[in-house]
């Protein structure tokens, strides 16, 4: 394994390297790149973009123990603080090149785990102490702010003011990253209290979110918990199938890690099953009532499905998912892995061919799946293949 580990981890520099010489000039930040490395100024800025910058700067750092990296950690930082926070609480969606605010009442909630996960990562690497006020008071703000008061419910649906909508929604998404921002937030703090919301939190996901053949992932319900049309989508199934296993296993309790085991493991069955490209390689993303909708694939489906794998390796000791794994390693490297400028493709073809005219970096496309995919499988791998002492 220490082949793919040297590879990983010089994918993470290329990856790096391209944001430092293509989104960050002069102590600004590019919010839009295109494939051929040129920036669009009229592109928006959004909370979830910066956050995702401050995680993957920050965590890149760690991981490669070189804070050469670190500037463009500290410039996201004073970005999401300085100019994206809210004086109501909180941070906002998003203000375009006027510096016009933008909102979108639908997905504020989701910024708002972005903003905790950026956070407590940049404590991690930093130490600073403002920086940590600023992460616990956003939690707090979390709680206090999102929280439904009848259970570890957390409604998308506000207005700038934090206002309720009329209509309010239930996210997987939101939840899913709130998930996996409280489990950071309980890395930096300690604090035991956490540990209840994690395990209320993994509870919700496991009785609302599946389906009763838990057989895919519900993206929307209303209010009421009644559930919107959806579509399968695989990505966010594998992804959420190894944060729902690493949020578990912090809290200790045995029923929920036994649990999310099998919703992980049940998961990647089925990815490999119906959603591998036998002839092309790769794993296709959305289905609806088991029919393919797009042949495309995407960056981030393909990072979440290798660590997913790597993780099922881990609590099965089945080959199989190890081999999946490896294999995705490579179709990553030969299809989304830029080889003249660094950074990945946003989509291929089903054949494997780059859509040049989709933007490498974008409001979507942060710091964020691929960096967190080398990260997390060298992680993996250097524990799974680690010399017996």
């Amino acid at each position: 394994m220490t082949y793919y580990i040297e590879r990983l981890n010089h994918e993470l520099q290329r990856i790096l390297h391209f944001w430092q010489n293509y989104a960050f000039q002069k102590g600004n930040i590019a919010f839009e790149v295109n494939s051929e490395g040129i920036k669009n100024d009229a592109a928006p800025c959004g909370s979830i973009y910066i956050s995702r910058i401050i995680y993957g700067a920050s965590a890149a750092c760690l991981h490669l123990e070189d804070n050469s990296f670190r500037s463009l950690a500290d410039i996201a930082y004073l970005t999401l603080t300085n100019k994206l926070k809210n004086p109501d609480g909180g941070y906002f969606w998003a203000f375009d090149s006027e510096g016009t605010l933008i909102h979108d009442e639908k997905n504020i909630a989701l910024a708002q785990a972005f903003a905790l996960y950026g956070l407590t990562k940049y404590v991690s690497l930093t130490g600073d102490t403002q920086a940590r006020k600023e992460a616990i008071d956003h939690y707090h703000f979390i709680q206090n702010t999102l929280k439904h008061q009848s259970g570890y419910f957390y409604p998308d649906g506000f207005s700038k003011e934090w206002k309720k909508f009329p209509v309010q929604v239930y996210s997987l998404d939101t939840h899913i990253h709130l998930l996996e921002a409280f489990t950071s937030y309980f890395l930096i703090t300690q604090e035991n209290h956490v540990l209840t919301t994690i395990s209320g939190l993994i509870t919700t996901i496991l009785n609302h979110f599946q389906t009763d053949d838990a057989d895919e992932l519900i993206h929307y319900f209303d209010i009421s918990w009644r559930s919107m049309p959806n579509e399968n989508w695989i990505g966010h199934n594998l992804e959420a199938s190894w944060i729902m296993c690493r949020a578990a296993k912090i809290t200790g309790n045995e029923e929920l890690i036994e649990a999310t085991q099998r919703f992980a493991l049940n998961f990647c069955d089925d990815a490999i099953e119906t959603a591998f490209d036998t002839k092309y390689g790769g794993i296709f993303n959305k289905f609806r009532d088991g029919a393919l909708i797009s042949d495309e694939k995407e960056w981030w489906v393909q990072a979440e499905s290798v660590i997913a794998l790597l993780n099922a390796y881990t609590l099965s000791n089945d080959k199989r998912y190890l081999s999946y794994s490896i294999r995705l390693l490579e179709y990553i490297d030969n299809t989304f892995s830029d080889p003249h400028h660094g950074e990945w493709y946003d989509s291929v073809t089903r054949e494997g061919m780059p859509i040049y005219d989709r933007p490498k970096l974008h409001f979507w496309k942060s710091m964020y799946h691929n960096v967190r995919y080398c990260v997390e499988s060298v992680n993996y791998m250097e524990k799974l293949f680690a010399p017996v002492a």
